[in-house]
Order: C-alpha cells, then sequence, then structure tokens
C-alpha cells in the first residue's frame, strides 16, 4: 500500500517497483532500528501494524495527486522494560533516563533513513545505467521523506519524543 502512496500518480509496473525499493528499505529498516534500539535499552519491542494508516496513505497520496503521502502504516510498540527475575528491588524507574531512552529510540529510524539515503546518492554518481539511477534517486528521496515526516514534532510522531526530551536534538 505504500509502495502505491510513494508511486501514485504512476501505476506502471516500472513506477511500483522502483517506489517498492525506496518503501521497501527505509520503511523496514526505519522500523527494525526503532525495534532493536529499544532493545539494546531492555524494552520490550514489537510492531503493530495501522490499517486505517494505510489507508490514509494510498487515500491522500490519490486526493492530492502523489503530492502528499501520510506515511504512517504502523509503528514499533515499545511494551516496557523487561526487568531480570529476582532483582525488581534493585531495578527503580528513571524518568529523566526513560525520557532519553525513547528520545534516542526515536531518532534511530531517521538517522537509518539518511543514512540509506546517503548510501543510494552516493552509489547513483558512480553507476552509469539511467534506469538504476532513477531507482537509487527515488529510494534516496522516499527515504529523506520518511525521515524528515517521523521527525515531525507532533502527536505521535518520532519528533514529537525527540522535541519533549531535547529540543536541540531535535533541531540537529
Amino acid at each position: 500500500m505504500l509502495t502505491i502512496a510513494f508511486s501514485y500518480p504512476a501505476t506502471s509496473t516500472e513506477a511500483l517497483a522502483i517506489a517498492a525499493i525506496g518503501v521497501g528499505s527505509g520503511f523496514l529498516l526505519h522500523e527494525l532500528a526503532h525495534k532493536f534500539t529499544a532493545q539494546r535499552y531492555g524494552f520490550v519491542a514489537d510492531y503493530e501494524a495501522s490499517p486505517l494508516g494505510l489507508l490514509l496513505a494510498v487515500g491522500l497520496s490519490i486526493f492530492t495527486n502523489g503530492g502528499f503521502v501520510f506515511a504512517a502504516p504502523g509503528a514499533v510498540m515499545i511494551r516496557g522494560k523487561r526487568v531480570p527475575y529476582g532483582q525488581v528491588e534493585e531495578y527503580y524507574w528513571n524518568n529523566l533516563q526513560n525520557e532519553k531512552e525513547f528520545a534516542y529510540i526515536s531518532v534511530s529510524g531517521a538517522v537509518v533513513n539518511l543514512i540509506l539515503a546517503v548510501l543510494f546518492i552516493t552509489v547513483s554518481f558512480v553507476i552509469s545505467d539511467p534506469l538504476t539511477i532513477k531507482v537509487l534517486s527515488r529510494a534516496a528521496f522516499i527515504n529523506v521523506f520518511l525521515a524528515g515526516f517521523n521527525m515531525i514534532p507532533f502527536g505521535p510522531l518520532d519528533g514529537a519524543k525527540v522535541w519533549r526530551y531535547n529540543p536541540v536534538l531535535w533541531v540537529s
């Protein structure tokens, strides 16, 4: 569904395949970055799809003739920290530390998207095949879009968690 949203109004097999590479790499690795960063901090984290988010992504893309994609088909949900058995009394909640960890978990997805974008653009400079350059350029654009969109400091988006912890981190 996200591939359709990012390729619309073009619906050719080539346009869908090109968008699929950017969406597939960007969305999957973005969410995995959240999951693995959360797990590194000891949180239980898993992905939850949002059918409404998928419909909104495609619907807005069609309504705006490909001008805007609301890319929120789901998210990694953080369930809480794992506490080793028998160590509950030694474990304490430090809210400032938790906000810092949530901020880093949130920013990790955007960082992965920006790394992918730089990688795609860099490779496109050493490739001479026009179709491959088109694929890499579109994949870079999608990844920059995903990073920027997710860092909007509003509501449930990643940027809101980063802003709440440290506006300077959000700006950088």
